[in-house]
């Protein structure tokens, strides 16, 4: 009988494959008795910690949790369960509401697993119960529901509308909630958590962990596939190793997967747990056959084969493995292949790939030729077709080409010459990284805020302006939106100032986001803001590429109208707060900005007498 692992056939059962709805909760427990896996795959969601402690506290409150799908409402809810001692066979057959007795206060807690499974009339009864515990209401229920959002609000503004008044209040308490994400509410007796608000790159460096240190790898011994010396040619095993990388020393794969998912995160695409989970397979089982995944045969006879172009894990990563179609179906899969890596590139990295083979051995096979399995040996008589001049196989060596620069976009240590991030649409996305971080641990990144200034400046005037330690508002009359500015309205600097509007950088709550934030030292208000801009990836992608010579209106207009926005925003406010000055009534005075040939900005004060002559 052929070697197998069953820990293998597990895993699948998380990945893309037809039977992927196994991965539910719901489901997988199943799955555990079946392969009899010792230790499961076990994240905590976010926020189990706070839900538990709210129902051991004397007066527990009801909580709703809410977020994407995948991100473990039902598991905490069942996790809940059995904290509290509830029985797991009567979890697991499936009741829609599941109910049990709190020990500390003797109250009745109401498990509703899924909102969405209650029918129109489970509802019509449920609801009102809820609403008035919510309230504070009943003495002797409290509840805990698993809601996503629009389902959560469609079925309480059913409710609440036709009743109106305090309900009516309620649901708008509610939906105020969930808008301005603030998990409690001075007005009710409720909780509202966010099981999306977590960082999917900590997350993912778990499931990471817990899969590729999982102890039931050791069901692999005895596996012709693995050597004396330790060494391995089976796929599934080398791309476990690449995956798993080393703790102690920098890994590039797993470092540069988890940079992708701070930028997904911070351009507003967020992957619960459970694609986090599919992502992980993918790259480790992924291959390019009818059914996406590999099995333990299909393993051996790659390895036989040495036909390891179909279970590149660089390209798994992408969901290459699969079909476009199906692929489009994972938002795993959707949100990395939005950065366009392997799409992209420039001709360093090409020239590399191409001719160093022949005319630079060392660095290429540093980089390249060195990994045997998925470098250098993947595409090498496509290259020599292509450099002989056979082009009858020319769409399979640039297929091979993109392969080789998702590969080194994960495998470039960080001391190259080579830039990971030329090879991605955002370019500027290691120093949208480094911004992040440094505003994070309170130090200034003053060479990568003067390239935002500069870029802000050519955008706000439409000039070649290099100056990059304060910001000038300029306008072209009428609305202000024309492409030259030349009127100067007012001038911002970038260093914190005890009298003048000031520029400054803050982190959005997401903890990635840098934020934009014109104050005001001057005004009322706490916090001294004017205005605020959040600098995604594309807005902070266009600032620095203005800066280094696009122009402003070429590269994204969807950017410019953003910023043209916000500087019209600045100015009425600094307008309308401005104390203005006396000139006789027969003069109108402005400034006017020009540049000159060395990029410096030119001020000139213009007085205009008006009147009878």
């Amino acid at each position: 009988m052929s070697h197998s692992n069953g820990f293998v056939e597990f895993l699948r059962h998380y990945g893309p494959i037809p039977a992927s709805d196994n991965m539910y909760d719901e489901r997988i427990h199943d799955l555990i008795q079946s392969y009899n896996i010792e230790s499961p795959i076990d994240i905590p969601p976010t926020r189990l910690d706070d839900v538990v402690k709210n129902f051991e506290s004397d007066d527990p409150q009801n909580i709703i949790l809410t977020g994407t799908a995948g991100d473990g409402k039902t598991y905490t809810c069942r996790l809940v369960w059995k904290h509290f001692g509830g029985d797991p066979e009567r979890w697991r057959k499936g009741a829609k509401i599941a109910e049990l007795q709190l020990p500390n206060t003797g109250k009745r807690l109401n498990i509703v697993k899924d909102l969405s499974e209650l029918m129109t009339a489970e509802k019509n009864e449920f609801l009102p119960k809820l609403a008035e515990a919510v309230r504070g209401n009943d003495e002797d229920d409290v509840y805990l529901i698993a809601a996503n959002d629009g389902q959560l609000l469609a079925s309480w503004r059913d409710f609440a509308e036709p009743l109106g008044g305090e309900y009516l209040a309620d649901f708008r308490e509610i939906e105020g909630m969930l808008v301005d994400e603030n998990p409690e509410s001075r007005e009710l007796s409720l909780l509202l958590y966010n099981l999306s608000h977590f960082d999917g790159s900590e997350c993912f460096n778990k499931i990471v962990r817990q899969i590729t240190e999982h102890p039931q790898w050791s069901d692999c011994d005895g596996c012709p596939l693995l050597l004396e010396d330790g060494s391995t040619t089976c796929p599934i095993r080398i791309n476990r190793d690449r995956l798993r990388g080393s703790d102690e020393d920098f890994h590039p794969f797993r470092h540069r997967l988890t940079e992708l998912l701070k930028l997904a995160r911070a351009n507003r695409m967020h992957l619960p747990i459970r694609d986090l989970l599919l992502l992980s397979v993918n790259i480790i089982l992924g291959d390019r056959q009818r059914q996406g995944l590999l099995t333990c045969r299909t393993a051996r006879n790659r390895a036989h084969n040495g036909a390891y172009h179909q279970t590149n894990p660089y390209a798994n990563a992408f969901g290459v493995n699969l079909p476009t179609r199906l692929r489009q179906q994972y938002q795993a899969f959707s949100t990395l292949e939005a950065f366009g890596i392997g799409r992209e590139t420039d001709n360093k990295t090409d020239h590399l790939l191409i001719y160093r083979a022949y005319n630079n051995h060392e660095e290429y096979d540093a980089l390249v030729g060195n990994d045997r399995f998925y470098g250098g040996a993947a595409y090498k008589a496509a290259l020599q077709d292509y450099l002989e001049g056979e082009r009858e196989h020319l769409k399979e060596f640039m297929r091979s080409l993109e392969r080789q620069r998702q590969r080194l976009f994960f495998t470039l240590p960080l001391n190259s010459d080579f830039s990971p991030w030329s090879l991605s649409v955002y370019q500027s996305s290691g120093k949208f990284l480094e911004f992040g971080k440094k505003i994070a641990d309170n130090e200034f990144p003053s060479r990568i805020v003067e390239l935002l200034i500069i870029g802000l400046n050519r955008t706000f005037c439409g000039m070649m302006i290099d100056d990059g330690h304060k910001v000038y508002l300029a306008s072209s009359g009428g609305d202000g939106r024309g492409r030259i500015a030349l009127i100067l309205n007012n001038e911002i600097d970038v260093s914190r100032h005890s009298r003048n509007p000031y520029i400054h950088f803050k982190l959005a709550r997401d903890k990635i986001t840098p934020r934009m934030m014109i104050s005001d030292p001057t005004i009322q208000e706490e916090d001294k803001v004017i205005d605020v801009i959040e600098l995604q990836i594309p807005h902070f992608e266009y600032l620095i590429r203005v800066a280094q010579g696009s122009l402003p209106t070429s590269f994204s207009r969807q950017c410019y109208e953003d910023f043209l926005d916000f500087k019209l925003r600045i100015i009425k406010s600094l307008d309308d707060r401005a104390v203005q000055d006396e000139f006789p009534s027969n003069e109108v005075s402005f400034e006017t900005i020009n540049v000159n040939e060395h990029g410096r900005p030119q001020l000139d004060n213009i007085r205009i007498m008006v009147g009878e002559e």
